[in-house]
């Protein structure tokens, strides 16, 4: 029987791979079979992600690039369509917050997260459905966060900006469906990773009790319990699913 959630002879551009959930999910796209393509500004970081993979038996290319450099993105889009002769998939998984409140925040605070969270992947993803638009086939993943649903303080501008990739999604799903290209969104919850858990947040126990404990599963993620959704939402199990948002929160969102 056809694997569906096979990923053989695709190819996988992940942003902001370098570690955390982007290194997770390229981990996860590789081993389904998929090429992955590892960006992010750090070439060391970027680089242990292609060893990793390579080291598990999957297939990989490091590519450094901002994603916020408008240039050098589409550069980097151009330089898999040249290289691989196409890209098939894009997971503008490249973000982050400041934790400034909003009447902290200045101008260039607010403007610097919007561009990172919402316009770069708007960009990204423009760029990469020309090559797909022609071969009538595609994947756009974007990484929203459970922060466009539900908000917590000093977190304005993050959670502007991931409900407009949401929005983005939906629209982008609209327009391009005809074309062949499917356009989802994942949504995680508050994932813990080696890199982040000596934030502030994670750090601190209190904190990650009190967050655990507004789940339904009592815990906080890992960063590879988003694999199965970015493989579904890449692969052929998903042909029919676009404009889609998929919540991954451990239920977060639905308790009370």
């Amino acid at each position: 029987m056809t694997n569906i959630f096979s990923l053989d002879g695709k190819v996988a551009l992940v942003t902001g791979s370098s570690r955390g959930l982007g290194r997770a999910m390229a981990l996860g796209l590789a081993g389904c079979g998929a090429h992955v393509v590892v960006n992010g500004r750090n070439p060391e970081g970027i680089e242990a992600t292609r060893a990793a993979i390579v080291a598990a038996g999957g297939s990989a290319t490091a590519l450094a690039f901002d994603t916020t450099d408008i240039a050098a993105a589409d550069a980097g889009v151009d330089r898999i369509e040249a290289e691989f002769g196409h890209l098939d998939i894009l997971v503008n998984n490249a973000g982050y917050g400041n934790a400034r409140t909003a009447s902290e925040a200045t101008n260039v605070e607010w403007d610097e997260i919007i561009e990172v969270d919402l316009n770069a992947c708007f960009r990204l993803a423009r760029r990469a459905s020309l090559g797909m638009i022609r071969r009538g086939w595609g994947r756009i993943i974007n990484i929203s966060s459970i922060n466009a649903h539900i908000a917590r303080e000093a977190n304005a501008n993050y959670c502007a900006a991931k409900a407009g990739l949401e929005g983005l999604t939906r629209a982008l799903a609209v327009e391009w469906g005809p074309k062949g290209i499917t356009v989802n969104a994942i949504a995680p919850g508050y994932m813990m990773t080696p890199d982040n858990m000596d934030t502030p947040l994670r750090a601190d126990p209190q904190q990650r009790d009190r967050f655990a404990g507004r789940t339904a599963l009592k815990r906080w993620g890992q960063a590879n319990e988003l694999d199965g959704a970015v493989v579904y939402l890449a692969s052929n199990a998903s042909t029919y699913c676009t404009g889609h948002v998929l919540i991954v929160d451990g239920g977060m969102s639905v308790k009370i």
